[in-house]
């Protein structure tokens, strides 16, 4: 067991380490076994503190060691009213570690960016995608509800093309592509 200052020092210590890629995620983990029990308890101390370089570093080390709470840790952050960080890093780490739980979270976060995402809707595709991966009843019913005309044609597209239905739906693909 480790005291909170011997902890903080670890913390320093694989930040210093980290490339901010995930790319050294196995090396580190390998010297430090304990960082893939600790890193989310991390990320919400940076959070709390609005230190997003160490967030998004330690974001990018802990999803390719699937590290426990890790989805819980990017879902309170995006459900804050914190600004300053990354939405799409966070967006697409929860899909690439195709966390269920987080479903309703990137829905919550498709619908309050769809306003000032036009034109590209870079981040409402980043939830599509990630939702995609995700690939659960729920997660496609979120892409379903995406579909109407409610919903911007490029953002509509996208989620029918996850899927699979743009046909179905009468997208001239060409047209949506420009």
């Amino acid at each position: 067991m480790t005291s909170h200052g011997e902890e903080r020092s670890l913390a320093d210590l694989v930040e210093a380490l980290a490339d901010g890629t995930g790319r050294d995620a196995r090396f580190i983990a390998a010297g430090h076994p304990e960082v893939t029990q600790l890193i989310a308890s991390w990320i919400r101390e940076a959070a709390h503190a609005g230190n997003w370089t160490r967030v998004d570093k330690f974001a990018n080390l802990a999803a390719p060691l699937r590290a426990p709470g890790l989805g819980g840790a990017l879902q309170e952050i995006l459900d804050s009213d914190a600004v300053g960080f990354n939405k799409e890093d966070f967006v697409e780490i929860l899909g690439e570690i195709r966390e269920a739980g987080a479903v309703a979270c990137l829905f919550r976060v498709a619908e309050s960016s769809v306003g000032e995402d036009a034109p590209a809707y870079w981040l409402c595709q980043k939830v599509i995608s990630s939702l995609g991966e995700i690939g659960t009843p729920e997660a496609l019913e979120r892409l379903r509800r995406m579909t109407p005309k409610s919903w911007p044609d490029v953002v509509r597209w996208h989620a029918a093309v996850e899927l699979g239905v743009e046909d179905e739906l009468g997208f001239d693909e060409d047209q949506m592509l420009g």
